[in-house]
């Protein structure tokens, strides 16, 4: 009787594990309904907070690929934090390489062996040629002169 009541209500979750961010993490294991029907397993995560909307970074990469099913076994802490190191190092390194580009780009402009890039040159929106120094002088519009009468298409060949 007591199954067959825990089956109305529903199965309980399995608490998983936790994050360094707080997160909890659950998994409802597969199971058979009292007519019957087999339920799939399901795995969620629970914030600390009181909304539930999630953006990029609120989960671990790790986590979130166990919640999708991308892996078998949740993640271990060692295995975020070995991953988070390995991703502050790349950033590192990217700053490094980006910093010694940069040195040897303007020592090519110093030398002469590249020329700089030109300046960009603003001219203006396509309906008017200056927008910085506009000439009250010239016709920016043809609203006021065009005549439909006054245009024919061309002839096709």
């Amino acid at each position: 009787m007591f199954n067959r009541l825990k089956a109305l209500v529903g199965p309980a979750k399995r608490f998983v594990g936790v994050d360094h961010l707080g997160n909890k993490y659950y998994e409802i294991p597969e199971r058979t309904t009292i007519f019957g029907a087999k339920r799939k397993g399901r795995r969620l995560a629970e914030s600390p907070t009181a909304t539930m909307d999630y953006e990029l970074g609120d989960i671990p990469l790790e986590w979130e690929a166990w919640i999708r099913g991308r892996r078998k076994d949740p993640p271990t802490d060692a295995e975020i934090k070995k991953n988070e190191r390995m991703i502050l190092l790349k950033q590192e390194r990217g700053r490094e390489v980006e910093a010694r580009d940069m040195e040897l780009q303007q020592q090519e402009y110093d030398e002469g062996l590249v020329a700089k890039p030109a300046p960009k040159v603003h001219t203006g929106h396509a309906s008017s040629p200056s927008y910085q120094n506009p000439d009250p002088g010239q016709e920016t519009s043809t609203g006021g002169t065009f005549q439909p009468s006054a245009w024919t298409p061309g002839k096709k060949s």
